[in-house]
């Protein structure tokens, strides 16, 4: 009989490299992605898949212990979800014991230590100066994997990308650790409003978007642009030009429909003096003033009045007052509540979710603008919606995603490093980085994508791929050849699985259950199954306990390294990119 390869099962063929840009790269992909998708699962997978990075082993069974039904379970999930007080004190020991060392670092001591502090350290401090941002990328992958609090993380995601920043620059990079600790995380199940000041107030975002340079009649419209367009109202509320009495009113309401450049203009005049304490030559020479710590300097604010969104801002008012009332003018407008909740139902349902569940989670939004629990409301009403139950296959996960599924699924066992010291890690990272989706590295102010066409191309869908090939290879950084792995898949199943009872159709059909819990396409079985037996029976039981380089044992060796190239392919079918 004939004999399966990776290859083949993957349908890497000199067909499938001419796809265009955009459409599925194999044959699998081909049947799956162009075609409708199938019957929703259970709410236990549409749930683990959409509010968490995939199930962990004992997730399903635990979601199932909720409730007598669906409805009920989903219910009893989403307020265990959104309760912060959710016990994750396991998690986080784990990162207390990674050996992190900027974690806990205040700004000034962030700044001093990996910005100013070049004496033994080269004239840039490199890579010192990048400890901060790849250490919150440790920590952002131990709480993806082990994390109880699941739907916090998955949140976090959506709001470092809804106001990104690029942590790897060289100028942020010293600092990252207070956007991700201070900024976003506090704020993501909080007020909008109040993580929006946060945001603009951040020596990551000021940098960024150079709000930090912006004073006087020299103002810097960089981040008051995408404050309207990216992080508030939205494209969709731009109306092009400079005259603002072109734009009608919200019926029976005193402010504009939307905003045009002349409210860019006035907004980022409203922002000058927002700066940051990086010892400017135009500040007093003291050592307060080079802190890297926010900073309102009084001398750089435009004072003269201002005409925002139909709102007239008086002048000479108290310090920080203008940007505030451009702030809650731009909270309370219908545009930031549909454009906000629009993206929150595109990230946890689908590319094109009901405008009906978009229009109530807006009206929500707004009628909540000033509550502290406003985005936690938010969510409790998208996820209890029917659309959420209903619904399945509109999304794709992302080669993030993916990846932290995988290492869920199988049990992972990580302790990743920061640079230069992270090998495998680096290596794992590097690959994700090959796929366009290492965290905190999109290098534009719009964030990741967040449709499927993005992430479903030749290219991220290769090195998607090509990433899980490698993760079941790896091992813990000095662990011996023929020791542990990263996602140890042999070991599992042998404690699994009984000697006798570990033939080829039993081990594919443990992991399936382990990876999707629920049954896959027979053709997709079929196709793993004959890669994993080769030319032994379906129902023989393969030996899987030695793991030798020795002649007499080479056939064994190689079983174990096709068990675990099994398990690998079993996370580039379609159905586990589905979400």
């Amino acid at each position: 009989m004939s004999v399966t390869s990776r290859r083949a099962f993957i349908g890497l063929t000199s067909k499938s490299s001419s796809t265009q840009k955009g459409t599925p790269s194999s044959s699998i992909f081909a049947d799956s992605f162009e075609s409708p998708p199938p019957p929703g699962p259970s709410a236990a997978i549409i749930a683990l898949n959409r509010m968490a990075y995939g199930p962990r082993p004992g997730d399903i069974t635990a979601f199932n212990a909720l409730g007598a039904d669906d409805s009920s379970r989903l219910a009893a999930y989403v307020e265990q979800q959104l309760d912060p007080g959710l016990d994750d004190s396991a998690c986080e020991a784990r990162i207390s014991a990674g050996g992190y060392t900027t974690l806990s670092k205040t700004m000034a001591q962030l700044w001093s230590d990996h910005v100013r502090d070049r004496d033994n350290l080269g004239l840039d401090n490199y890579p010192y100066r990048y400890y901060p941002c790849a250490e919150s990328e440790c920590a952002k992958m131990l709480r993806a994997v082990y994390s109880r609090r699941q739907l916090f993380e998955v949140t976090v995601d959506f709001w470092h990308n809804h106001f990104n920043v690029l942590g790897w620059n060289f100028d942020i990079a010293p600092l990252f650790v207070q956007y991700d600790r201070d900024v976003i995380r506090p704020n993501a199940f909080g007020n909008f409003r109040q993580m929006l000041e946060a945001v603009a107030a951040s020596p990551s975002m000021l940098q960024f978007l150079d709000n930090k340079s912006s004073r006087g009649s020299s103002f810097n419209e960089n981040f008051a642009r995408e404050l309207c367009e990216l992080h508030t109202l939205g494209v969709d509320n731009y109306y092009p030009g400079n005259d603002p009495n072109t734009i009608p009113n919200l019926p029976g309401e005193s402010i504009a429909a939307g905003y045009c450049d002349n409210d860019v203009y006035e907004a980022a005049r409203a922002l000058t003096g927002w700066t940051m304490r990086d010892d400017h030559w135009e500040f007093p020479n003291t050592p307060e003033y080079d802190t890297g710590e926010f900073l309102y300097y009084p001398d750089w604010h435009d004072v003269a009045s201002k005409y925002f969104l139909h709102r007239f801002i008086l002048a000479n008012q108290p310090a920080m007052k203008d940007a505030r009332d451009v702030f809650d003018v731009l909270c309370q407008h219908p545009g930031t509540a549909s454009h906000i909740c629009g993206k929150l139902c595109r990230r946890f349902i689908g590319d094109n979710p009901p405008q009906t569940l978009i229009d109530s989670a807006a009206a929500l939004w707004r009628q909540h603008w000033q509550s502290a629990d406003q985005i936690t409301r938010v969510l409790r009403h998208i996820l209890n919606s029917d659309a959420f139950r209903e619904t399945w296959g509109g999304k794709v996960k992302r080669p993030w995603e993916a990846l932290a599924h995988a290492m869920r699924a199988t049990g992972a066992e990580i302790d990743p490093q920061p640079y230069p010291d992270w090998n495998p890690y680096g290596n794992l990272l590097n690959l994700l980085q090959q796929s366009g989706n290492r965290p905190f590295r999109w290098p534009t102010p719009d964030g990741y994508p967040d449709r499927a066409e993005k992430w479903s191309g030749v290219s991220t869908l290769a090195q998607t791929w090509r990433m899980m090939s490698r993760l079941f290879e790896l091992r813990p950084p000095g662990e011996p050849e023929g020791g542990i792995y990263l996602c140890d898949v042999v070991a599992q199943t042998n404690a699994a699985l009984a000697p006798a009872a570990r033939s080829a159709e039993v081990i594919v059909d443990f992991w399936i259950d382990r990876i999707y819990s629920q049954s896959i396409p027979a053709s997709r079985r079929t196709q793993v199954l004959d890669f994993l037996r080769q030319n032994a029976p379906a129902n023989e039981a393969l030996e899987t306990t030695t793991n030798s380089w020795s002649a007499n044992d080479l056939k064994q060796h190689y079983t174990q390294s096709r068990l675990r190239s099994a398990v690998a392919l079993l996370f580039m079918t379609p159905e586990f990119y589905r979400r």
